[in-house]
């Protein structure tokens, strides 16, 4: 039964048609009459020009304010209908005319509970008037979940006018809400029988066949029914339209579609449904751009934002999708569905306790919630790390529902990380083969890619593609596999894909961005997060990459500061906007800045894990190490099964030198979680920094064990035998690491350690190799071509750099190598690499100290002099940049500025080394 409580159920039609006012030479009488005669036809829209030509020529005509606000209200026009009946209201119109009206303007708002502030009490003698106002307050009180008070509005209605259609729904309505559902269907009967030429009751049949899952063809046929009582009416159009979906006719659905559209051109009812049967065609582009633009119509439209969180969980934006559903909520009336979607998104964005606190209304509620329901509890509960309950949770899931998707998939994730691997393997190829998410393929992806087994990865990321072809999320998948295999050019192009597809797909976006600061490319990754910030204004997350985008592109550390200020105090309960804040705060240096931004956000947020550990983190840098304690304590209590705050408290026992407590608190940790790579990769490092090297090759054996598909324990192997002194031990354990994942990263240390250990042979057929294969590897062509410039092999060196700029996005540095040893080997070109760094990183030190040196070798002293001047403002504590200085200012006649700073040189005393180089200098001044 359609809820007519709610906006989008109410009798009017919304229209984007916009209506221009002209002179028709008639009298304001002549007006009038035309108009009224209009609205008798039920052409509204032209009855809505006349009045205004009337409003034109008489702007205090009460009447034709009244008729104008009536009439705008009945195509759709919410907003405007009000502001005439107000109008009217002000201008002395009669109050009991004006009520239901003023009413039904204020519903569809989303003013329902200020509607019943004033108008509750309005007393209306005509029995007609008064059935429609008492009629229009049972919807308001229905619409805030007041049914009392809405069941006696409405038999007021009716005692009034005992026909009232829309009175007698309302009864229908309420003996439903009530758990009625005969009752409510018998109520329809009798007004269908009282009233046998009115589409209402239809329409209210169809509704309430479709609540009690009635066969489709009944709920169909009394759409049809309704049809041909009120051809014209817009929600017959579309009930017809949201069956046909529900069915999956979206062909069908696309042709009554139509009919609405032409009903009601850029009609709001039918942009929703457009943007529902995107959504259904998982259209997501298309879905996201409509769903914007209902957005803007009503912004607190419950079924709107509904349709706007569903989408955004889709494409991956999940802090947005709650940011959506959150708002929903606001509705007391809004569906289950909004809360389960909610949490959903919650738990992807890494926030379990959120997302129990959206579930618990449905588990604690009198009816048992569906399978899904203890499925996502289950997921909040492991997320948390209470296993216990997780568990409990899972069995509830297949009790109530043995074939439910979700229920079998973390069914077999439970059985997954309890060492069934292939049991669990198998029953999540098997859900991945026959159900239509791909929450199972997302499982599948991520244990393959654990396992370093890429190509079955990508076989998995076929399916998604099959299931999900104009989606951006397979192509984003290819993409971090790529990555991962260190084809970064091949990863760009895919994330490339995964953009042109969805162009505010925010982990393909970050992704590039990612790769554009990473090549000294700042201003586009900022332009990047600039239209997904214009796409997705309600992104925090968008919000942040920008931010940091622009501070990478050069952005003051006072205007970054105040950005994130700004972004908290547009978004006050986002955690993750408030820890940003923080730690850009200790970035700057600005501790206790830094404390007070975590301490007024733990005013807000009381139980945030994230600023409980900023708040330690920024004690611990101002050197209160017992208050950094309790701070990451009080972090553990609130995750109990957390490793988070157990690593942060081993932070202060390195602050205090304590490293026994540290010790001990890396193992309690790995006690925790023995699969937690870094509390092992760092007491590795800690064992060994205290010469214990047996327990530290020990706990990297223990690794190698537990993840025998990951490089990293052989990684730790080879660091220990290095230091050792032992490089052939140490090729032996990185030949295997390579072997497990090859990377740049292994090939080079591997590359290192062939060298160390003189198999000179091996190191180059290794690099030779891997070249032919990876010719624009980027971390060995640079580390061959450091090599060759210490060597002063300019040539070779030359060619290693020129590779890794030609086969990528411009790098600064590598264009600065470039530039150096050009000029070193006297060819030309070397000012032109230099001048192209510099653009991109034009307070880059290294780069300034370079291209100064090019121009003084040039003979161009000035321009060497005022580029080494930056240098030395860039990185005043760098002794060699102000010796370069002072050698171009005595070269370019300025004696006494180099005098100033060879004397600075030498107050350093020993601590620069070239004082011979000083006083030989200032000698000769």
């Amino acid at each position: 039964m359609r809820n007519i409580f709610r906006l989008g159920l109410l009798p009017c039609a919304f229209v984007a048609s916009v209506f221009l006012v002209g002179c028709s030479g008639k009298s304001p009488a002549q007006l009038m009459e035309s108009s009224k005669a209009l609205m008798q036809q039920k052409d509204y829209n032209a009855a809505s020009i006349e009045l205004k030509n009337v409003l034109q020529q008489d702007a205090n005509n009460v009447e034709a304010r009244f008729l104008l606000g009536k009439s705008l209200l009945e195509v759709g026009r919410s907003s405007e209908a009000l502001i005439e009946l107000s109008k009217a209201r002000e201008l002395g119109y009669p109050v009991a005319q004006l009520a239901a009206p003023i009413g039904s303007a204020m519903l569809s708002l989303g003013e329902a509970e200020q509607f019943v502030a004033e108008y509750a009490g309005v007393k209306i003698d005509d029995p007609k008037l008064r059935a429609e106002f008492k009629t229009t307050l049972s919807m308001a009180y229905g619409s805030q979940r007041k049914y009392s008070q809405s069941r006696e509005a409405a038999d007021d209605a009716l005692q009034a006018d005992p026909k009232n259609v829309t009175a007698n729904l309302l009864v229908a309505q309420l003996l439903r809400v009530a758990g009625d559902n005969a009752g409510a269907l018998a109520q329809i009967e009798r007004t269908i029988a009282s009233t046998p030429e009115a589409g209402e009751p239809w329409l209210a049949k169809a509704d309430q066949l479709l609540a009690t899952n009635a066969d489709p063809a009944g709920i169909l046929a009394a759409y049809r029914e309704a049809l041909r009582r009120i051809p014209q009416d817009p929600r017959v159009h579309a009930g017809i339209t949201q069956e046909l979906i529900r069915q999956q006719d979206l062909d069908g659905a696309q042709r009554q579609l139509a009919q609405l559209e032409k009903l009601q051109p850029k009609g709001v009812q039918g942009r929703y449904l457009a943007a529902t049967l995107a959504y259904k065609r998982r259209d997501w582009k298309t879905a996201f751009e409509a769903v914007q633009e209902l957005l803007r119509v009503g912004p607190n439209n419950t079924r709107f934002l509904h349709l706007a969180g569903a989408i955004e969980y889709e494409r991956g934006n999940y802090l947005q999708s709650a940011a959506h559903l959150g708002k929903a909520l606001n509705d007391p009336s809004a569906p289950d569905a909004v809360r389960v979607l909610l949490a959903r998104a919650q738990l992807r964005s890494g926030e379990p306790v959120k997302a129990l606190a959206a579930l618990q209304p449905l588990l604690d509620g009198s009816r048992r919630p569906p399978a899904e329901v203890y499925s996502l509890a289950a997921d909040c509960y492991t997320q948390k790390g209470d296993k216990e309950a997780a568990k409990k949770m899972y069995a509830k899931a297949v009790e109530a529902n043995p074939a439910d998707e979700r229920g079998r998939t973390v069914m077999a994730l439970s059985a997954l990380s309890e060492g069934r691997t292939e049991q669990a393997m198998s029953e999540l190829k098997s859900i991945a083969g026959s159900a239509s998410g791909i929450d199972a393929e997302f499982a599948l992806i991520m244990t393959h890619v654990r396992n370093n087994r890429l190509d079955d990865a990508l076989a998995v990321v076929d399916g998604v593609e099959r299931k999900r072809p104009r989606s951006a999320i397979a192509p984003y998948f290819r993409g971090r596999i790529e990555q991962l295999r260190g084809r970064r050019d091949k990863a760009r192009e895919w994330y490339e894909r995964a953009v042109t597809r969805d162009a505010s797909y925010a982990p393909a976006v970050v992704a590039l961005a990612v790769f554009d600061l990473d090549d000294a490319r700042p201003a586009n990754a900022v332009a990047r997060y600039e239209k997904l910030v214009a796409a997705a204004p309600q992104d925090v997350g968008a919000r942040l990459g920008l931010i940091a985008a622009r501070a990478r592109a050069g952005a003051k550390p006072e205007n970054v500061r105040e950005q994130l200020e700004e972004v908290v105090k547009l978004f006050p309960d986002s955690e993750s906007a408030r820890i940003t804040l923080t730690g850009t705060l200790l970035d700057q240096r600005d501790s206790a800045a830094a404390l007070k931004a975590a301490r007024d956000g733990l005013v807000r947020l009381p139980d945030s894990l994230g600023l409980l550990q900023a708040q330690g983190l920024a004690e611990l840098v101002l050197g209160n190490y017992n208050q950094a304690a309790q701070s990451f304590s009080k972090a553990a209590t609130l995750k109990p099964n957390a490793v988070e705050p157990l690593m942060y408290l081993v932070d202060v026992q390195m602050a205090r030198n304590d490293f026994p407590a540290a010790i001990a608190q890396l193992r309690k940790v790995i006690a925790i979680r023995p699969d937690y790579m870094p509390a092992q990769t760092r007491l590795v490092s800690l064992l060994t920094r205290l010469s214990k090297s047996d327990e530290a090759m020990s706990v990297a054996k223990g690794v190698q064990k537990q993840f025998p598909a990951d490089p990293t324990g052989w990684s730790l192997e080879a660091d220990l035998l290095t230091m050792k002194g032992n490089h052939a031990s140490a090729v032996m354990a990185l030949n295997t690491a390579f072997s497990k994942r090859p990377s740049d990263e292994t090939v080079v240390r591997l590359y290192k350690a062939m060298s160390a250990a003189s198999q000179t042979a091996e190191a180059d057929k290794l690099a030779n190799d891997w070249l032919a294969k990876h010719p624009d590897s980027v971390a060995l062509n640079i580390y061959l071509g450091e090599q060759a410039t210490v060597q002063r092999d300019y040539e070779r060196a030359e060619k290693h750099f020129r590779k890794v700029v030609a086969g990528r996005s411009p790098n600064a540095l590598v264009l600065n190598n470039l530039a150096w040893v050009l000029y070193r080997a006297g060819k030309p070109g070397a000012l032109e690499m230099g001048e192209k760094a510099l653009a991109l990183a034009p307070d880059s030190d290294a780069i300034l100290d370079t291209v100064a040196e090019i121009h003084a070798a040039g003979g161009r002293m000035d321009k060497a002099v005022t580029l080494q001047k930056r240098a030395v403002d860039v990185s005043p504590n760098m002794p060699v940049l102000r010796m370069h200085l002072a050698q171009y200012l005595i070269k370019n006649g300025q004696k006494q500025e180099a005098r100033a700073e060879l004397e600075r040189l030498a107050a350093l005393g020993r601590d620069f080394a070239a004082q011979d180089e000083v006083k030989k200098l200032l000698a000769s001044l």
